[in-house]
């Protein structure tokens, strides 16, 4: 089937690891896939990324016009209008309606988000985010002079900054890419990521990131996070802890002990079976069920 992976907006790198996940995973299971952004294709089906696409003027008429098969992708913990928000007055209720109800599915990468959606989608399906062999793409440096790496949004977010204070006041070489919201490429974020023994999971709402946490265990990279809700089991590619201080212990036992190569390869052994071509097949072809 010829799939196109639409991405609407300006935030590709942003969902760049979700996107490249699912286009290998759509080749490794027989499809002829393509990847746009900002321009819907005229393939058997659309995956479009993010559900924020509904703002876009015309975009609703143009895919109700086309009358083509398309799904949604619910990338982050989502209600529809903004993540963890309602409408606003600048939101048009009626193409939000459209344009999920609309949607063969909506793939929810969280179980949380298959209920929200039910009001408004003929089809919400949870979809595990996984691993794939192509997606292993950070340099294995033997050498790593960085003791902790994060990477996103920073000063919006009191705790985090508490905690990226009290790495380096503890003494671990802290190096931090800030503004993840402006998606610097991936090659600059992964350049930073391999110099570093431990990479930082440091979740700011109700969910743990798969792009991160389960992305960096499918490089056999040790993943230190807090610990928040999780009924999709993600954190099972980090190593959780459950406060701040438990988190600056973590983190200086691991670096003091050399255990962050192991960690990260038990990490990839827990999540190693959640290959994306079986389970992007099966939800696809429950998608086009209606």
């Amino acid at each position: 089937m010829r799939i196109d992976l639409c991405c609407v907006g300006s935030r590709f790198n942003m969902y760049r690891n979700a996107i490249a996940l699912l286009y290998h995973g759509l080749v490794g299971a027989g499809h002829d896939v393509t990847v746009s952004q900002n321009q819907i294709g005229n393939a058997a089906l659309t995956i479009i990324v993010p559900p924020m696409a509904f703002r876009v003027p015309g975009l609703v008429e143009e895919l109700r016009r086309r009358r083509q098969p398309y799904v949604v992708l619910g990338i982050e913990t989502f209600d529809g209008f903004s993540h963890g928000q309602s409408a606003d007055a600048a939101d048009d209720v009626g193409a939000f309606r459209a344009f999920f109800e609309s949607a063969s599915a909506v793939l929810c990468l969280f179980k949380q988000d298959v209920e929200r959606y039910r009001a408004i989608s003929p089809q919400p399906l949870w979809l595990r985010y996984g691993v794939h062999p192509q997606l292993e793409e950070v340099a294995d440096l033997p050498d790593r002079p960085v003791d902790v790496f994060f990477f996103g949004d920073v000063e919006p977010y009191p705790e985090r900054r508490r905690t990226l204070q009290a790495l380096r006041s503890a003494g671990l070489v802290t190096d931090v890419l800030d503004g993840s919201s402006q998606a610097p490429h991936e090659l600059i974020r992964n350049a930073r990521i391999a110099r570093a023994k431990i990479n930082l999971n440091l979740a700011h709402a109700d969910h743990v990131s798969p792009q991160r946490v389960v992305y960096l265990a499918n490089n056999r990279l040790c993943c230190v996070s807090n610990t928040v809700p999780d009924a999709d089991g993600y954190l099972t590619a980090a190593h959780p802890v459950i406060s701040t201080d438990r988190m600056v212990e973590a983190c200086k036992a691991i670096v003091a002990d050399g255990s962050w190569r192991r960690l990260g390869n038990e990490a990839y052994d827990r999540v190693s079976g959640w290959t994306m071509v079986e389970t992007l097949s099966a939800a696809i072809d429950q998608a086009l069920v209606r």
